[in-house]
């Protein structure tokens, strides 16, 4: 895979410890104490970055993992803003890449020049990168990723020292990264196993209760009517987790065509009826001029099924926490070309303010709303808007009711 025509300094194999200060060195140790403390990933990666461009003197660093699924790294962390999502650089032809399939760190003094430079990265990010130090990310596992410091500070180049300190932090980091995955997984599955417990306790209760000889026979339909209901919860937590899951990691796949917006909303009034029309529910529509086509230019371009799953969830919800006979409305605006606003009001009791901060977390339940959801519903909706680089916000009055609105950037599409 190497390709000697490119011009590469390499460090020395394995790292000389001999060219770090004993500051340096004592510097390492206490990183490596605090990596092994931190379980969150987003913490992890944040430190990791901070500690490079520290040690480094650099203006800026960055991180990437692979995606063993997709053949592509993953654009995961920068210390220059907030990185898009679906970011991705492919494992070929890329500097990166070329660390991950070589194993070896390389300092590049003009990355512009070399025909390795993925641009697309610069451009999404508005940085120029001048100078670079990339180190492999190597676990007893194989490689994961790639650690990059980007532009040393003054214009000078990167030293043998520097090369040194990066792959002692990429050494520590990688180990990291790893535990944090399987803490992150062990965590999200054992609260997954406790909220299969209820249902599974309700079925078990149920089918003990029809086997037994001496139950009304009138009692029959109530008990497979509850076996029923308990079972597609627990076929809704399951799909809800695999989604939450993938999307958690990384490894959901999602369109990326223009989306016709007028068209979701009414495949999901559609659907949405009757469920609505069971509790004396009304749904309203309000549809703003101008809104994207698949054929207009700015466009909104995502997935049209998953942008549907989200104002499914948001519609059922309004229906599930609504009053008899209250309203939905659901609203779709072009915010001067640049965003759609779409929002879904209820006419429900509304929500406390102690419990919005916590609506968008995994498994939460609003105290005393007899929820029968998998509890994960809101967790993937949020987790689809911002794979579409959106966001999505709540406001509720108690006893007036509650709004949802997802903001979703459009984009200049040629024709």
């Amino acid at each position: 895979m190497n390709d000697t025509n490119l011009p590469i300094k390499e460090a020395p194999t394995p790292t000389d410890l001999k060219v770090i200060s004993a500051a340096h060195l004592h510097r390492l140790l206490e990183i490596s104490r605090s990596l092994s403390l931190i379980h969150r990933l987003d913490e992890l990666l944040a430190m990791v970055m901070e500690v490079a461009t520290e040690l480094t003197n650099t203006e800026t660093a960055s991180i990437l993992l692979v995606d063993a699924a997709t053949e592509q790294l993953h654009f995961v962390a920068s210390t220059h803003g907030v990185v898009p999502k679906n970011m991705v650089v492919p494992l070929d032809n890329s500097i990166a890449g070329w660390v991950v399939r070589n194993g070896r760190s390389i300092i590049l003094d003009d990355v512009q020049s070399d025909r390795r430079y993925y641009a697309n990265v610069d451009e999404d990010l508005s940085f120029t990168t001048r100078s670079m130090l990339a180190v492999p990310l190597i676990t007893n596992q194989g490689i994961i990723g790639a650690l990059e410091v980007i532009n040393k500070r003054g214009g000078e180049s990167y030293t043998s020292q520097d090369v040194a300190l990066m792959e002692a932090l990429a050494s520590q980091s990688a180990v990291a990264i790893l535990n944090a995955h399987l803490f992150h997984q062990s965590d999200l599955l054992a609260e997954l196993m406790h909220e299969v417990k209820t249902p599974l306790m309700a079925i078990t209760a149920a089918s003990e209760l029809l086997a037994r000889p001496e139950l009304p026979p009138e009692k029959h339909g109530n008990l497979i009517g509850m076996i029923q209901r308990e079972s597609n919860r627990l076929a809704k937590m399951t799909r809800d987790f695999l989604d939450f899951a993938r999307l958690e990691s990384g490894r959901a796949t999602l369109e990326r065509l223009p989306v016709d917006i007028a068209q979701v909303v009414q495949d999901v009034v559609a659907i949405s009826r009757s469920q609505a029309e069971e509790r004396g529910i009304e749904i309203f529509t309000e549809l703003g001029p101008n809104l994207p086509t698949p054929e207009s230019s700015p466009a909104l371009i995502g997935d049209a099924d998953r942008l549907k799953q989200v104002l499914l969830n948001l519609t059922s919800n309004a229906t599930k926490y609504n009053v008899e006979n209250g309203r939905i409305t659901i609203t779709v605006h072009n915010n001067n070309n640049k965003t759609v606003l779409l929002s879904v009001t209820d006419t429900g009791p509304g929500i406390a303010p102690q419990d919005l901060e916590h609506l968008f977390e995994r498994f939460y339940r609003i105290p005393g709303s007899q929820a029968e959801g998998s509890g994960l519903g809101l967790s993937v909706a949020q987790k689809l808007v911002e794979e579409h680089n959106g966001r999505i916000e709540v406001d509720s009055v108690l006893g007036q009711g509650t709004k949802f609105t997802v903001t979703l950037p459009l984009t200049a599409v040629n024709q």
